[in-house]
């Protein structure tokens, strides 16, 4: 499963043009929402690493891996301290979508599969 991460990553921006990223927001009032949505994760590995996502969860200023591992990686200024929900990162670095939980990961899919560069993944993997 792609859910490990680039040992050396400090920055979000170290994942830029190589993977999508996925922040799921933990706080006291969404711990189900996140255990749930990291066994939708679990339960969708292959479309995951089809998509070149890394997926984390954020609290209190720490990234998490799925595996409930910290993090190295700093807060970027331009994410919001605090969401309940997720967000998506493109690999461009920009903000593609936050959504408020329940995780859905055939929209998340679908709205991956709709932008350009992904378009372009899929013709080159025929």
């Amino acid at each position: 499963m792609m859910l490990s991460i680039n040992a050396g990553a400090q920055n979000l921006s170290d994942f830029q043009w190589k993977n999508r990223i996925v922040i799921l927001y933990k706080s006291d009032a969404n711990i189900t929402d996140v255990k749930s949505a990291l066994e939708i994760v679990k339960n969708n590995s292959s479309g995951i690493n089809e998509r070149d996502i890394h997926v984390f969860v954020y609290k209190d200023n720490v990234f998490y891996t799925t595996n409930g591992k910290a993090t190295n990686i700093k807060k970027s200024n331009w994410l919001p301290k605090s969401y309940d929900g997720y967000a998506l990162i493109g690999k461009d670095g920009g903000i593609k979508s936050n959504s408020p939980y329940p995780f859905k990961i055939q929209q998340l899919f679908d709205l991956i599969d709709s932008m350009p560069m992904r378009k372009s993944e899929m013709k080159s993997n025929r």
